[in-house]
């Protein structure tokens, strides 16, 4: 289970553990940092070779308008879409081998989604780093625009 924080991830191991009897582990992830995802997705397929379900439900909603990520970007922005997007693209060869040892051939991959999408029609690309539009735009539409990405 990859999250940020061991112990909010430890008490869900241990809570499927008890409904499953199935174990799981911790994996270090921080959606809001580039650099954590790279080396979170290197340590998985340094311990698994396959991967066949990817479930991307990180995120976070209206934090303070000064919160970034350490890359920069918006923090809602970056965690709620760059990060995942990010994650996957870099699990992509054992997303690949995950497909190949499957019965239907194929690994699936799903991102968490909110009807805070259909308040906001368009991504505005000029806020996803820190300036004067993104500061007009609130961190409000900002999240609605976090999720539009991920709304189909």
């Amino acid at each position: 289970m990859a999250a940020r924080s061991q112990a909010k991830a430890e008490t869900a191991i241990a809570e499927l553990k008890s409904v499953t009897g199935k174990d799981a582990l911790f994996l270090q992830l921080d959606l809001a940092n580039l650099d954590s995802i790279t080396k979170a997705a290197n340590e998985f397929m340094s311990k698994e070779p396959a991967l066949h379900l990817l479930f991307n439900n990180g995120g976070v909603m209206v934090p303070p308008l000064d919160q970034l990520t350490s890359d920069g970007y918006d923090l809602q922005f970056g965690t709620n879409v760059l990060g995942p997007a990010h994650f996957t693209l870099c699990l992509l060869p054992a997303l690949l081998a995950g497909a190949k040892s499957s019965s239907d051939g194929k690994a699936r991959v799903i991102n968490t989604a909110s009807n805070a999408a259909t308040f906001i029609d368009k991504i505005d690309f000029d806020t996803i780093r820190d300036g004067p539009k993104r500061q007009k735009m609130g961190k409000l539409s900002l999240y609605y625009q976090s999720k539009l990405v991920s709304y189909d």
